[in-house]
C-alpha cells in the first residue's frame, strides 16, 4: 500500500488537508515534503525496535515537525504536552498524559490574562490552541525542528497563531512589513529579553551552546 492509498484509507480520498494527533496541519499533496508546514508521514505508532509490527493496524499519518519531535519514543513531549504509547483494544495509540503550555505562558508573561507576541499580536491565555479565537496562541520552535532546531525550553516561544503560520519554518521571514530574522543571541540589554531571548530591534535570537 503506498502512502496516498493509506491516507485516502484513513482519511478519506476527498479529503485533501486534515491535522494530525498533535494538531498540526497536513496536506495530501504534501507527502514526504520536509521543508512544508503541511509535510507528512507514514509513522509505526509502536516502533519497530520496541516490537512493533509493520503493518497498517501499527501506522498512523504524523507531520513531519511531530516525527522529528518523537523521535521514535514511546513517551515523549510535543509542545508542551506529555505523550505515550500506550495499549489498546485495537492494539496500541498515542495518549496525552499531559499539558505543559500554561507553565510555560507563566514563565514567559507572569500572571497575566492577556498579553503580546514578539510581533505585537495580543493574545489571550485562554485562547490556547483556538483557532477560532483571534487571539490564539500556540507554542513555536525559534529555529525550526526540520533546519536543526532544538525541542528544549530556549528553542521555544509563545505566539499568536497567525505569527506561527507565517514564520513557519523559516529563519527569515515578514510579518505586517517588518522582517523578522534567527539569530544567535546578542549582548543587548538583559532587560529587554524575553524568555532569554532578545526582542530589543524586532528580532529574537536563539542560544547555540
Amino acid at each position: 500500500m503506498t502512502a496516498f492509498e493509506f491516507w485516502n484509507q484513513v482519511f478519506g480520498e476527498n479529503v485533501q488537508d486534515t491535522k494530525d494527533y498533535t494538531g498540526r496541519p497536513i496536506k495530501k499533496v504534501a507527502y514526504g515534503q520536509k521543508n512544508s508546514k503541511y509535510g507528512w508521514v507514514v509513522e509505526h505508532i509502536l516502533p519497530l525496535n520496541n516490537g512493533g509490527k509493520d503493518c497498517i493496524e501499527n501506522m498512523h499519518i504524523v507531520s513531519m515537525d511531530a516525527y522529528y519531535l518523537r523521535k521514535g519514543k514511546l513517551t515523549f513531549t510535543i509542545d508542551g504536552i506529555r505523550c505515550q504509547v500506550q495499549k489498546s483494544n485495537n492494539g496500541y495509540s498515542i495518549c496525552k498524559i499531559g499539558d505543559k503550555k500554561m507553565d510555560m505562558w507563566e514563565r514567559e508573561f507572569g500572571n497575566v490574562e492577556k498579553a503580546e507576541d514578539f510581533a505585537g499580536r495580543t493574545i489571550f491565555k485562554t485562547a490556547k490552541g483556538d483557532d477560532n479565537s483571534d487571539y490564539g496562541w500556540d507554542i513555536d520552535h525559534i529555529m525550526p525542528l526540520a533546519l536543526g532546531g532544538k525541542d528544549n525550553d530556549e528553542n521555544k516561544q509563545i505566539v499568536h497563531l497567525l505569527t506561527n503560520d507565517e514564520k513557519a519554518d523559516k529563519t527569515t521571514f515578514e510579518i505586517n512589513g517588518s522582517i523578522y530574522q534567527v539569530k544567535k543571541k546578542s549582548k543587548s540589554d538583559k532587560r529587554k529579553w524575553a524568555n532569554g531571548y532578545d526582542y530589543s530591534q524586532k528580532k529574537y535570537c536563539i542560544e547555540e551552546k
